[in-house]
């Protein structure tokens, strides 16, 4: 079974995904990450019956059974963890300051590769430490 990767943003109110493989235009939007996530998936499902219709040319990693792979930007990343962990924490384990965390969250500034890693990886800590809690 072969992974697709999807990619999801946060665009203004919704979050946005689109196959990482630009052959297959399909796009869908979400309020919250989970229903973009179920959106995507069942548009692609549409768009890939229409393509097989219409005869047109299936890239290979779609024939057969697939899975989606969801690889979020930092924005959306900042946009989802809003709702479980605050700028201010996501600021102390990273050493990134809250107001250049917003510019990321906003869009006004766009994160080097090192800086995402170092939200991700800020994301990923908090919660490591949280599910020692039960």
């Amino acid at each position: 079974m072969g992974k697709i990767i999807i990619n999801v943003d946060w665009v203004p109110d919704n979050f946005g995904a689109a196959p990482a493989n630009e052959d297959i235009a399909c796009v869908a939007t979400g309020k919250t990450l989970e229903e973009v996530e179920n959106n995507i998936i069942e548009a692609l499902h549409f768009h890939l019956e229409g393509m097989q219709k219409d005869g047109e040319p299936i890239p290979a990693e779609y024939l057969g059974e697939w899975t989606p792979e969801f690889h979020l930007s930092t924005r959306a990343q900042l946009k989802y963890t809003d709702n479980y962990i605050t700028r201010k924490a996501l600021a102390r384990e990273t050493g990134i300051a809250e107001q250049q965390l917003s510019h990321y969250a906003t869009g006004l500034r766009h994160p080097k590769p090192a800086m995402q890693k170092r939200i991700s990886d800020g994301i990923q800590a908090i919660c490591r430490r949280l599910s020692f809690i039960f």
